[in-house]
């Protein structure tokens, strides 16, 4: 069945905010943003017929989220209405880029997310061409300009340890390590108040899975204007983080 191409390029959806996903000032928390994306590319993902489930079905593959930036104009309430927005923008060398927006009830952006994927082999992990996800999806096959890439950003090894998260059965997903939207909570949790309170800008990129288990040693401080975090696992490096604040405090 032909997917109407008005749907493979944009899906949107319409909810309130749940109590469970607002933390103190009934806001949305930071982890909770991610969880919404999650499931909102999922749920295009199912109508396109390439589903977490399906794509491993059809070819053994599946999507793993390589970096995440968050650009906050303001968190919704709790049972605030908001509409989310998702399309795929296309793609630049392996990674595959996807921009969300979430808007109030009057159409105005309260978050921008962009975030990068890769297609691997279910099993083994190896990374796979783009051209292998063309037998199951005709995907926007455009170069995102280098402008409009993720940034990159290096974290300085002499920053302090701040923080060690035991790492539990609960945070796994299906493929068996730590959620990406996980790491959002972990980010949360590691920050000064002052810093999570007026951020404007989260990247966080994930650099080798975590498992059950094992736990994350967390280090991190102001650089240049910004904080940085790095998580480490027994094995290495794991995630990194950039926060920025806003240009404008009062929003």
């Amino acid at each position: 069945m032909k997917i109407p191409q008005k749907v493979a390029d944009e899906y949107k959806r319409t909810l309130r905010v749940p109590v469970y996903e607002v933390g103190r000032g009934n806001r949305l928390k930071l982890g909770s943003i991610l969880r919404l994306v999650q499931e909102t590319s999922e749920q295009h993902l199912r109508v396109l017929h390439i589903s977490y489930e399906e794509l491993r079905g059809k070819g053994n593959l599946v999507f793993f989220i390589i970096s995440t930036r968050i650009k906050i104009r303001r968190l919704p309430m709790h049972a605030e209405l908001v509409t989310l927005k998702t399309h795929p923008r296309g793609r630049c060398g392996v990674q595959f880029y996807r921009d969300y927006e979430f808007y109030d009830e009057h159409g105005s952006v309260l978050i921008q997310v962009m975030q990068t994927t890769v297609l691997a082999d279910a099993e083994t992990h190896k990374l796979q061409r783009p051209q292998a996800l063309k037998p199951f999806w005709d995907y926007p096959d455009l170069e995102i300009p280098k402008e409009e890439r993720m940034d990159r950003f290096r974290v300085p090894e002499d920053l302090p340890q701040i923080a060690t998260r035991a790492v539990f059965r609960s945070d796994m997903d299906a493929n068996g390590h730590m959620n990406n939207c996980i790491y959002g909570d972990v980010v949360a949790d590691c920050l000064p108040k002052d810093v999570i309170r007026s951020a404007g800008t989260v990247q966080i990129n994930y650099l080798l899975e975590t498992e059950e288990g094992e736990s994350l040693t967390v280090y991190g401080g102001p650089d240049r204007g910004q904080f940085l975090l790095r998580g480490e696992n027994p094995r290495g490096v794991s995630f990194t983080a950039s926060v920025q604040a806003k240009s404008n405090p009062m929003e």
